[in-house]
């Protein structure tokens, strides 16, 4: 029996530009592992390939590739007016490779156990080598910025990049980060790499335009849920998008309008312009805010109003496409060809 049909928008989902495997080939693969591992399951609903494309910053045509070829091999169907869908029979094959890698697994074990060793020391041994005998030092602790738009959700960032990855992170406000590009020319020379969310990306690209620094988009788990959320809102509903400033709003907005969500009409408001959240409570029934703006909004707001609250924490994904950049950054240069010998 299926389950309900809920739109869900996968927040296991990557792309790696800097990869050799081509982008539909790396969205086909996840796609079918996440509905092999069950975080996704027959009767789902799967966005359409505009919210894919804007959710994963890709190209449409890239998106409805993959799409074709699960369609093709049975992971997913197209069903005529309604969408596409996870199918009863999608994880059969991948079920069998899972269950493979656990008969493997179940198997190495038992061997370790009649040889004498117990599980812990047969995961010491494998961690012990991985990588295999290349002697690689442990990664150094990098110098990285963190840009937000306020003051609670960088900390909160800064808390989880430092205890996710070797970085030493330092946090300033989006319009900080404007003014000290604008004064500074050699700004940000001493951070190996400046993170960000999708909200201010392009804010943070145009401010760093012509630096080398690399800088780094991460999704966050709660716009992913936002966006699930109100993709099942009903046609011309009207949703106010509230942040603690305009510039803010306005990237909320440009998320909203990345993920195809155009049955909704916003309205924007920011907590430091009172008319225009006098102006929005007039109109809406669904307000979308940061946890800052909620402190704020909760004695205003009537009780018929429904607040959708975006409580971010980084994906991770994302936080595993930094540390893969982090790798990159690790490894030395590479070396000259040694000079040919000639054999007499």
């Amino acid at each position: 029996m299926t389950q309900g049909s809920q739109i869900l928008l996968p927040s296991g989902l990557r792309v790696n530009r800097q990869s050799a495997v081509p982008v539909h080939a790396q969205l086909t693969t996840q796609v079918r592992h996440l509905i092999s591992t069950g975080t996704l399951k027959p009767g789902n609903q799967l966005p359409t390939v505009r919210q894919l494309a804007g959710f994963l910053r890709i190209n449409p045509n890239t998106v409805a590739k993959a799409l074709a070829e699960l369609q093709q091999d049975g992971y997913l169907e197209s069903r005529p007016g309604r969408g596409t869908f996870v199918t009863d029979r999608a994880r059969a094959g991948e079920g069998r490779m899972a269950r493979g890698l656990e008969r493997l697994v179940d198997e190495t074990l038992e061997r370790v156990r009649r040889l004498g060793y117990s599980g812990e020391e047969f995961l010491a041994a494998a961690a012990a080598r991985a990588p295999a005998g290349t002697g690689k030092k442990p990664r150094r602790t990098r110098r990285a910025l963190v840009v937000e738009c306020n003051g609670p959700e960088l900390s909160r960032f800064r808390a989880e990049l430092e205890a996710e990855l070797p970085l030493s992170v330092e946090r300033m406000l989006v319009e900080e980060l404007t003014e000290r590009a604008r004064r500074d020319p050699s700004f940000p020379s001493e951070w190996s790499v400046v993170v960000t969310t999708f909200f201010h990306i392009h804010e943070v690209k145009e401010a760093l335009a012509g630096r080398s620094v690399p800088v780094v988009a991460l999704l966050t788990e709660s716009s992913i849920s936002t966006i699930s959320r109100l993709s099942e809102l009903p046609e011309g509903t009207t949703v106010g998008l509230v942040c603690s400033t305009a510039t803010g709003s306005r990237n909320l907005l440009r998320s909203v309008e990345s993920a195809g969500l155009h049955h909704l009409k916003p309205v924007l408001a920011s907590t430091d312009d009172p008319w225009s959240l006098d102006r929005m409570l007039e109109a809406t029934s669904v307000v979308v805010c940061s946890e800052q703006a909620a402190e704020r909004l909760r004695a205003t707001l009537p009780p018929t109003v429904e607040v959708i609250i975006s409580n971010r924490t980084l994906d991770r994904a994302g936080l595993d496409l930094l540390r893969d950049l982090l790798a990159r950054l690790d490894e030395p240069p590479p070396s000259a060809a040694p000079p040919t010998r000639r054999v007499a």
